[in-house]
């Protein structure tokens, strides 16, 4: 009889113990079976992709692993391995049984309380398109006021980007990594140290640039948080996927599975509250189609359970249901908007953004790449970072606050952007920086431009500021923005597409210092506000 295995820990002894316990000789890429639902309600057929090979089983209170096995083994079904905090394990089928046929025997059995596909998730991106002026989104969110207040360094706060591998070489990430990064395979899940972290393509690169890219440092850009620390969770496999993001095998591609997040998740809950890293804010920019299964539901209430904070991408299908594990309870949503604060076309809405749902700009972000550049990218991928990183700004302000009430200050501050109060499509509406920071340390989201039109920085120095972003009072928020920039002697320098100006005119030649009138319409109302300019 076998004895209960405790495969997910960094225990090397409990390790050798899972990779003996594996088949040997693994795919270089991860299998994808695809398996139908039919909708009670609509009787419509959809697809989940599923790993091909094992299930998620959760077995009856009262019995142990190894009698499970007893129980399936005869059957030719193995248990693989177990995620005991979680309390469900990886069963792997016999050879050439197919995911849907494993799942209707096993539900047979005595043992066996639930069994589950471990369903594929991939990494959440749409195509790139030419960026506005560099990281308007900054400007946007007004995290250069909340900057004013916290900049990260504080207390001790970490991101997790549970993802395709960060970039560790990176110099704008390097000197933020903690030293604990991790890879799990996508198959099993199984652990390995990947520090200095590797990439299987860029996509973790890109999130982590948003939420915490050096800062202040003369080189390249900025992330929303300063001083947040950095773990690379690797949950893909290098050979499965090429460096953006695409299929290396001509087959399936990159992606990876459920287990493999669970796995990652995992790993992070003892970190939390440790003298180096402190709080720990996971982010999950992945998605896969259908509700949140049993498996991931457990590994997220443990981890939000033991304190942390989870955000992840609601999805960039356009569609009226949120991705998975953005739709699991405990779970903030992030969606994406615009330059001009509208929706992003492909960013998904649900009921259940009007709960825990949030949204932040996703279109056009510039960020860290592979090899040490820039790029500009879209997707809710990458509004779930920019959640992630105020979180941790605001966390690290707020030590003593438990996540719960993290939560409560962005949602409290967010910019309301759709139907009056919370709703399915903004949320509690886009996050503001500089409110939700005015909230943590005064207690009211009130300042200079929730009254009147302002300008901030003012004076705005180009060379080293880069963008001057404007305030809408709140009395003024309504569609059809539009702001425009003048000199002292009323002659037009230019008509602005979002809520930034980089200092230059309509032909993009660079402004003369001096003091510039700007007026502010929408379909309420209008408001004009001044700034200096220096050279």
């Amino acid at each position: 009889m076998k004895r209960d295995r405790p495969v997910f820990s960094r225990s090397a002894l409990l390790l050798a113990a899972l990779i003996c316990a594996l088949p040997a000789g693994r795919a270089s890429a991860l299998r994808v079976e695809h398996i139908s639902r039919v909708s009670p309600s609509s009787g419509k057929t959809s697809y989940i992709e599923a790993a091909g090979g094992s299930v998620l089983v959760g077995f009856r209170n009262g019995v142990s692993t190894s009698a499970a096995a007893a129980q399936l083994e005869p059957a030719g079904f193995s248990v693989l391995g177990t995620l005991g905090r979680f309390n469900w394990s990886v069963v792997g089928l016999p050879a050439g049984m197919g995911v849907q046929t494993g799942l209707d025997l096993l539900k047979n059995y005595p043992a066996v309380e639930w069994a589950e596909p471990n369903r594929v998730y991939r990494a959440k991106k749409t195509s790139n398109d030419p960026y506005l002026p560099r990281q308007y989104a900054l400007a946007q969110v007004q995290a250069f006021g909340a900057w004013e207040y916290e900049t990260g360094f504080s207390s001790r706060v970490t991101v997790a980007v549970i993802d395709t591998g960060i970039y560790g070489s990176h110099p704008e990430l390097q000197g933020k990594l903690s030293g604990t990064s991790m890879a799990f395979t996508p198959d099993f899940g199984t652990p390995s140290p990947n520090q200095p972290p590797t990439a299987a393509c860029g996509h973790a690169t890109n999130v982590a640039g948003v939420a915490a890219a050096a800062t202040d440092n003369s080189i390249g850009v900025a992330g929303m948080s300063w001083g947040a620390r950095l773990i690379s969770f690797k949950v893909f496999d290098d050979s499965d996927c090429f460096s953006d993001c695409s299929d290396a095998m001509g087959q399936n591609s990159c992606s990876t599975s459920e287990v493999a997040i669970a796995a990652a998740v995992n790993e992070a809950i003892p970190l939390h509250n440790t003298p180096a890293l402190g709080k720990i804010v996971i982010n999950i920019s992945l998605g896969s189609s259908g509700g949140c299964s049993n498996p991931l539901k457990l590994a997220v209430a443990a981890a939000t359970g033991a304190g942390l904070m989870v955000v992840a991408a609601v999805g960039n299908e356009a569609a009226s249901v949120a991705d998975s594990p953005a739709n699991c309870p405990g779970v903030i949503a992030a969606g994406a908007t615009d330059p001009q604060d509208n929706l992003a076309s492909f960013s998904n809405s649900d009921f259940l953004m009007a709960v825990s749902g949030l949204t932040a700009p996703g279109v056009d972000l510039f960020t860290t790449a592979l090899g040490g550049g820039y790029a500009s990218v879209s997707g809710t991928s990458f509004s779930s970072p920019m959640t992630a990183g105020l979180a941790a700004l605001l966390w690290s302000a707020k030590p003593s606050y438990t996540a719960a009430q993290i939560f409560d200050l962005m949602k409290n501050s967010a910019d309301d952007l759709g139907p009056p109060g919370p709703d399915p499509s903004f949320g509690w509406g886009r996050i503001n920086a500089l409110k939700a920071m005015r909230l943590a340390v005064t207690g009211s989201t009130q300042y200079a431009g929730a009254r009147k039109a302002v300008a901030y920085p003012d004076p705005f120095r180009p060379k080293t500021q880069r963008l001057v972003s404007f305030t809408i009072p709140g009395e003024m928020t309504a569609s059809g923005i539009e702001i425009k920039v003048y000199t002292s002697e009323g002659e037009l320098v230019k008509k602005l597409d979002s809520l930034a100006w980089d200092g230059k005119n309509e032909a993009g030649a660079p402004v003369a210092s001096g003091v510039y009138i700007f007026r502010i319409k929408t379909d309420k109302e209008s408001a004009v506000g001044k700034l200096a300019l220096l050279r």
